[in-house]
Parts: C-alpha cells; structure tokens; sequence
C-alpha cells in the first residue's frame, strides 16, 4: 500500500464513519478513493478500509467497478494476494474492508540503491503464483505494476498482490459478469505496464497480457528502467545479471500474444531454475463438477476447431496459391515508417510558396503561405499544393506511396517543433480495384495512412502515424541501432487531427494530439540525450507521406530554436556598442558638422530681424 504524499490534502474522516470500524489514520489515496489503517472493533485487529470517492461513489460506472474488485477478491484465497474481510455502503459512500499489509510497496523497494537478485527472484516468483492462481480462478488482474505489489514486513517481507479494481473474469458464466465494464476497443491499466493488444482493445485482452505486466515488472526490477521499443537485454544494461533472464524477459515481453508463455505456471518453470531451492509450484486448484463438464466441452470444441482449421489452411493454401500465380507478385508487409523511407524512385524538386520569420535564437517556417519560395523533395506519388494544403491525390495506379521533404536550408538549433493537420480518405471502390483485392487475399490492401515525419540521414527518421479516424496513433523510429514503435491513444472520431512532433534542448522527444486546452500527450516521451542530433545523423528535415488513399496535410510549421550559451551572453553586447563611437569620431567627423550647422542659423536669424524691424519703424 503507497504511503501518501505528506504534501497532500484530505478532508479529516469520522473515526466511527463505518459502523463496527474505527479509522485509525490516512496510509494512501488513489484514483478512486482512499486507504485508511483501521480497527475491527468486534475482534481488536488492525485492517485496512478502502472508501468510494464521494463524487464518484454517485456515478454507477465506478460503483459497479468497485463491486467488481470485491468480487475478484472474495473469488481469491492465496497466501500472496490481500485478503478481503468485509464490504458495505455508508450513507455517502461504499467501503471495502480488507487486509492490512504493513510494510512497503514494490515501487519503493526498486527505488532504494541496494539489489538483491536472489530475493528479486524469489519474490517474483511469489508474485507470479498469486497471478497463476488467479488465472485458476478465471480472474484477470490486467492492473499488475509495482504500486500494486506490497510487502509484508510482519510475514518476512513477502509479496502480495493487491488492486483488483480493473480486473476481469474469464468465465462469462461467472456471477462477476454483471460488472463487465470494459467496451471494445477501450484501454485500461498503466501505459508503461500493459501489453500492445490492451491498449487497443482490453475487453478482449486475455490472461497473457498479465505475463507482458510480469516481464516489464521483471525488467524494471533487474535494471531500474522501464522496457520502452526496442531494449537491450537486463544482463547488457547490468553487468553480474544471469544471462538467462534475458530470454525470459524477452518471450514474457513479445509483442505477439501467441509469443509469449502461454501460461503463467511456463513462466515459473523457467524462474525456478534459477532459484536454488524453491518452494515448487502450487498444485492446481481442484475443480468443481461443473468446471470439469465445461473445461471437456472447451477441449471437444478446441479439438473440433483444429480439426476445421487445418482443412480451412488447406483450402486457404490452394487459394493463395491462385492468387500467387495470378497476381505475378508478392508485396513485403512492413511497418508503415519503413515503407514510407523506401526507395521510391527518383526524386523531384516542387518549388512552393512559404514564409521564414528568422531571429538569432529562432527559425520559424510556415509552408503553404508567404513570398519566400521554398523546395519540397517529391518521392513516389505526386503532390499538389491547394488552399495551403499538401494533397496526395489518389491515383489508381500501381504506386500507392509518396514521401515529402521540406528542402530547410538552414536547420541549426538544439530544439524543434514540427505541427501540422493530418486527414485521411479510402479510395473509391472501384470494379479494378476490387478486382485486384480479391486477387490479393494473401496481402490485404493496407488502409489509408498519413505520416508526420523528422527525416536523418539515409535510414535515419521518426515517424508520427495516423491510420484515419478512430484509430491509434503510432510512433516508429529508426535511429541507428536504436529502433521501436509505441501505440498511443485514438485519435478523434471525426475530422483532422492536430499533431505535433516535439525535441527539446535535453533530447526529450515528444508527440502531442491537439492544440491549446486539448493539447495532451501520445506516448511517453523517447529519450535520445543531449547530443540527440547525431542520433539523425543530421539535423532532421521535416517531411510527410501517405500510404494508399488521399492524404491532405494543413497547417504546416516548423520552428528551430537555439538555446543562449550559458555564460557567454553579458559580455556579447558590451563589445560592439565602445567600437561605433569610436569610428564615427574618426571618419565621419566632417559628415556631422553640416549636421549640427543648421540648427543655429534659426537661432542667429530671430535676432537679425529685430534691428531692421526696428529702423523701418
């Protein structure tokens, strides 16, 4: 259980505000509520009681989750996972009771300088049972990170899994179905803990995605970092690690469900073998008369389903085969980035009309408007300039890829903002072009995609992606040795969409979704360092593209900045002001005489005037 914020503020709560209960103190807050250390007054022992948020305990969305985590906990009874005692609703809000854990929690242990791998290793593996009995159980945590994990100092500082509030339930047939809250294509849990297909879609989400959340725990637990794209393995980012926890790390860490250990009980066989004198695995849960009947019906109907999958993949294989020898050709499937950075013939010079507003700390280019004319480095598919938008017109020929680049002359700076509008529209369905999909079932047309793009030299890029409305927005680098892609959230349901691609001085790489109130992050940021320009090989052009359909690109600008020197700044501007003085004094001297002459002709000239005035009276 995190220990809170002494920083933080909490409205004081009645001792006696649940009855048979007396609230000790505050130990932790939440999303959803609040943890208090508390009394059971009818036996004298020390519990922890988790209260509703108020505001939230009137929505019935959160009411229903926080049943459902009393359901997930009420199904579970296991030396590592954090027993419920009670539940109830007072007047204002609802309440769980459950055991109190007193020590720390996992996050806190990471933090500290001092590694033991041996206890790492043998705590994994405690929490991994809680998570294999769990999935026994038919419940999915799908919320597993270090927070979640606490340590009970009065039972030898083992470990137990804690924060049931997302979990779901494998069995419909359970009585927990009631609380299914989660919609297709709905994310939920933490970022940098959940597995790729839960951040699409974490209904549909299975028992694996919890052994994605045990590698990445695993992971940051070795070496103190969390996995992010593509990561070297724990023994290469610290030296004494076994070697052989990098291939565990890495299948619990597969992108690919099927990847991955199928079962958590294969993830403790491997982590057993390197834990001298283990305590073997659990037995597995003894089943009830009615799970035996449904467990030999699953496995009739898996049988049967193989049984029809093997002749579908036969009929499939003689299909593909057709449409093999028909089509004459067979295209590479590959990440959207990297077919963009394909070769794609010869490239064109476009000129276009722009604008450059430059000072010596800024650069700023806005395409589309302006007098200055600017170049744009034209591969694949043609563009159009209309309105101030990049167009790639659809053209129902063979080459469906196009690639901009912005021609910038001048790209000195340690920082750089690169924003834009991205739309995209699906080609007309036309007889050719069905024709050609039938034709092409082993390669499904790839759907319509616009890229935002910061182009290195050869090979070297970052690629914001947008797959059309509805969506998830992608990252994909390549940066030398260093390559990866990051799913972010969907983009909007209707319209363009605001992105923008960001570097500060740091090397801090990020992307943003919207602009002003709306503006909010993509993905955690990627971390290139100080010297992140080599990274590119070269300061980065800015660029586009646009993968089938038409693509139309708005609002383009770019912005370099450099940062003043520290330290050399006080001293610049003293230096030119003492040399103009000087060389006016010595070579215009006679320039400004005539200057100052006439000024005392009108002085001399009111004077004259009065005498003569004088004589004619």
């Amino acid at each position: 259980m995190s220990s809170i914020d002494p920083t933080a503020i909490s409205r004081p709560r009645s001792p006696d505000l649940i009855s048979g209960y007396r609230l000790e103190k505050l130990v932790g807050t939440g999303g959803m509520g609040e943890v208090h250390k508390a009394t059971q007054l009818s036996l004298g022992r020390t519990v922890a009681v988790k209260l509703l948020n108020q505001e939230l305990a009137k929505d019935p969305s959160f009411i229903a989750r926080f049943q459902k985590e009393a359901a997930a906990l009420a199904a579970l009874s296991h030396p590592h996972v954090v027993s419920i005692v009670d539940k109830g609703k007072t007047d204002a809000t609802y309440y769980l009771v459950m055991e109190f854990v007193d020590g720390p929690s996992l996050r806190e242990l990471i933090r500290q300088s001092q590694f033991d791998m041996m206890g790492a290793l043998r705590r994994m593996l405690e929490i991994c049972r809680a998570i294999e009995y769990a999935h026994g159980r038919g419940v999915i945590h799908r919320d597993l990170k270090p927070e979640n994990i606490l340590l009970d100092q009065q039972a030898g500082g083992i470990a137990k899994v804690s924060d049931f509030g997302l979990a779901s339930f494998l069995d419909d047939a359970s009585p927990s179905s009631r609380y299914a809250l989660t919609s297709t294509h709905v994310s939920m849990g933490t970022l940098s803990y959940m597995a790729p297909e839960q951040r699409v879609d974490a209904k549909n989400a299975d028992a694996r995605a919890d052994i994605f959340s045990l590698g990445v725990i695993l992971y940051e637990w070795l070496t103190g970092e969390v996995p992010l794209g593509t990561f070297d393995p724990p023994s290469q980012r610290k030296p004494g690690l076994d070697a052989r926890l990098d291939g565990i790390v890495t299948k619990c860490l597969k992108p690919d469900p099927e990847d991955r250990y199928p079962s958590v009980a294969a993830l403790i066989a491997d982590l057993e073998l390197l834990v001298p004198g283990s305590l073997p695995s659990m037995l597995p849960v003894k089943q009830t008369r009615v799970q035996r009947f449904k467990a030999g019906v699953r496995k009739v109907v898996r049988t049967t389903m193989q049984a029809t999958a093997v002749v579908m993949v036969l009929a499939a294989s003689f299909v593909l085969a057709t449409a093999f020898y028909l089509s004459g050709e067979r295209r590479a499937a590959s990440a959207p980035g990297a077919t963009l950075m394909a070769y794609l013939g010869e490239p064109r010079i476009q000129p276009v009309p722009g604008r450059e507003e430059s000072n010596p700390e800024r650069r700023r280019l806005t395409l589309g408007e302006g007098l200055a004319e600017q170049s744009l480095v034209v591969a694949g598919r043609p563009v159009t300039l209309e309105d101030k938008t990049l167009v790639f017109p659809w053209q129902d020929d063979e080459q469906s890829v196009g690639r901009v680049r912005v021609d910038v002359t001048r790209r000195d700076g340690d920082s750089l903002s690169l924003t834009a509008q991205l739309l995209t529209e699906a080609p007309p369905l036309t007889f050719e072009r069905r024709l050609r999909d039938m034709f092409s079932l082993y390669q499904p047309s790839p759907p319509p995609t616009a890229s935002m793009l910061l182009l290195g030299s050869t090979g070297r890029y970052v690629a914001l992606v947008h797959n059309g409305v509805g969506e998830p927005l992608r990252l994909e680098w390549a940066l030398g040795e260093r390559r990866g892609a990051m799913l972010g959230i969907e983009s909007p349901k209707a319209g363009p969409v605001n992105v923008e691609l960001a570097v500060d001085a740091e090397g801090r790489l990020e992307a943003f979704l919207g602009t002003g109130k709306d503006r909010r992050a993509l993905f955690e940021p990627l971390v290139l360092g100080a010297g992140w320009v080599e990274q590119f090989g070269d300061a980065p052009f800015p660029g586009f593209g646009c993968i089938e359909g038409a693509c139309r690109v708005s609002g383009i600008t770019y912005v370099l900045k450099q940062s003043p020197p520290g330290g050399t700044t006080a001293p610049v501007p003293p230096t030119p002001t003492p040399s103009p003085p000087k060389v006016a004094a010595a070579v215009p001297a006679k320039a400004v005489v005539p200057k100052k002459a006439p000024p005392p002709p009108p002085k001399k000239q009111p004077v004259k005037p009065a005498p003569k005035n004088g004589k004619r009276r």
